[in-house]
């Protein structure tokens, strides 16, 4: 391999011929991702023209371009970010909910004529009640309930009364059949989301590869395109220079001027064809700039003059180790792949959806009470002196001297710890939900197993049919090129004949033509062979191998 240009061995090195303008090999492209509220590598900024450079292009810079600002996959790149929202999400079963209650309230009883011929007197009570709670649940789907409450009753009735009661309890609840394990929602809901998020990245390294094959595609017909522009200006030339021969040679009467019409006629016939293929060569380059920047209109005047000339060789093919690549390597192969995993789970917690209700219950508390402190002092009259009551003894008031309070409702008054064991069990008769979304379930996993292997034969048919057509597009190469050179012959033969008058000057152009079109079919085998190759890769799955791309994704 030459220092100057290259070509193609096999099929990890570029299908073109770089005229030394490339350094090989080529150096790999890392490609990192965050996925967890951060920014990816992939390209989340806008693009900016003056990163397409004016002038000669590489399929290299393209591909890098095209990963960096491609509009597609930047739209791709928000599917794992948007489903690690969605896992972050799902975790939210496990968040705790505390919760808080304040009550203050006050009641009052009149007095009133008891049947027993005594009187009832007011009452008046004042109630002031706090609670608080903290529930959640474990991911053992244990669920769980703290709490703790407080409440406090003061007033007179007849005489002063305060109390204090309390209470703190802890309960846990556990499922032991249905409900437990593969049979917790929540763990489901979390294991199939991960599941999203490793499918959702597996369509972002599905966009690359479409984005690399895509650019691959474009810049070879865009040499191509180039390759027609020439032929095009060539068979241009030609004839205005062969009209010109010709027109001299009717001035001074060795051709007869009948027959100038038709070399003018070919000669605007040439000049359409020219015009035709640089429109086509136009919009190549334009199909190209769509695929490297998210703004056209900004580098609508930019040149793209891609480097090197359309010029593969021979790929030796192994059908075995294609489809062992595109079997294991393939994001379509990946995802499906997934989607059973996805079955797989739903079909384990439909099954434990069968079992009956089966709950452990464990209760552990400490209740206290605490009474005010009380006081006696006489009663006494408007004039200060004391009432006496009918035992002529002084009638004593009882007055609150220390409130009841929470501290000393576990404490100085003692406490009182209980706890309860018990377990629970429910039994659906007959079921019937649970039976049909088992069944459902495993229907769904059969289904899901049949559309993978469906998926495994298309791809194998695919691969066996992309490989054919690449050995068939390279045995073009070698036709058309043989009837090029014939051509360029026959051209030459029929022009020494013309010359010679041995033959009509219809025929010379009969000739040109065929020569024409024969240079473009070589220049069209070309493309399609190397065409045939970037999509025998994307088949494969080894697209990214082949341009040494390597995706990593990392959490932040």
């Amino acid at each position: 391999m030459g220092g100057h240009s290259f070509f193609m061995q096999n099929r990890n090195l570029l299908q073109i011929d770089e005229q030394g303008l490339m350094t090989h090999p080529r150096r790999p492209m890392s490609l990192k991702k965050l996925i967890m509220g951060c920014s990816a590598a992939i390209g989340l900024t806008a693009a900016s023209a003056a990163e397409i450079p004016n002038g000669p292009i590489t399929l290299e810079q393209c591909i890098q371009l095209a990963i960096e600002n491609n509009l597609n996959l930047r739209i791709t790149n928000y599917q794992p970010r948007l489903a690690a929202i969605g896992l972050q999400s799902t975790y939210s079963a496990y968040d705790p909910n505390f919760n808080i209650g304040i009550s203050d309230g006050n009641r009052i009883n009149k007095a009133r004529q008891n049947p027993l011929q005594f009187e009832i007197p007011t009452s008046t009570t004042d109630s002031f009640g706090h609670n608080y709670g903290l529930s959640g649940m474990l991911p053992t789907n244990t669920r769980y309930n703290l709490s703790l409450s407080g409440n406090e009753s003061t007033g007179f009735s007849g005489a002063a009364f305060g109390s204090y009661g309390s209470n703190a309890r802890i309960t846990l609840t556990q499922p032991l059949l249905k409900g437990a394990w593969s049979g917790d929602r929540t763990r489901m809901n979390i294991r199939m989301q991960k599941l999203q998020i490793k499918n959702s990245s597996f369509s972002v390294i599905r966009q690359i590869t479409q984005t690399v094959s895509s650019v691959e595609l474009a810049y070879y017909a865009l040499i191509a395109s180039r390759e027609n522009v020439k032929v095009a200006e060539e068979t241009l030339a030609l004839t205005e220079k062969n009209f010109s021969n010709q027109k001299r040679r009717a001035e001074v009467g060795t051709l007869a001027k009948s027959q100038l019409p038709v070399l003018e006629a070919e000669l605007y016939s040439q000049k359409a064809s020219l015009l035709s293929v640089q429109n086509g060569y136009a919009d190549s380059v334009n199909t190209l700039k769509r695929l490297l920047t998210d703004d056209f209109g900004a580098v609508l005047a930019t040149k793209l003059l891609p480097v090197g000339e359309l010029n593969p060789v021979q790929t030796v093919f192994s059908r075995n180790d294609s489809w062992d690549k595109a079997l294991n390597q393939r994001p379509e192969i990946l995802q499906s792949k997934v989607s059973l995993e996805n079955e797989d789970i739903r079909l384990k917690f439909n099954k434990n959806q069968l079992y009956p209700q089966l709950d452990l219950r464990a209760t552990y508390g400490l209740s206290g009470s605490d009474s005010a402190r009380y006081k006696y002092i006489p009663r006494t009259d408007k004039s200060g002196n004391p009432v006496l009551g009918s035992n002529n003894q002084p009638i004593l008031d009882r007055l609150i001297s220390q409130d009841a309070s929470f501290s000393r409702a576990f404490g100085e008054s003692g406490d009182y710890p209980y706890y309860s064991v018990g377990v629970t069990l429910s039994i659906p008769i007959p079921n019937r939900s649970a039976r049909a979304n088992y069944k459902s379930s495993q229907l769904q996993k059969e289904m899901a197993v049949l559309q993978h292997k469906e998926l495994e034969q298309s791809i194998l048919v695919e691969i066996d049919r992309l490989i054919r057509d690449a050995e068939y597009r390279f045995e073009q190469i070698t036709v058309t090129r043989q009837a090029r050179l014939s051509s360029e012959l026959a051209l030459e033969n029929d022009t020494k004949r013309y010359n010679e008058g041995a033959i009509e000057n219809y025929q010379v152009l009969q000739a040109q033509r065929d020569l024409t079109n024969r240079r473009y079919s070589e220049i069209n085998a070309k493309v399609q062979y190397l065409t045939a190759l970037s999509r025998l890769a994307q088949a494969e799955g080894s697209t990214l191998e082949n341009n040494n791309i390597n995706v990593d994704f990392e959490e932040e």
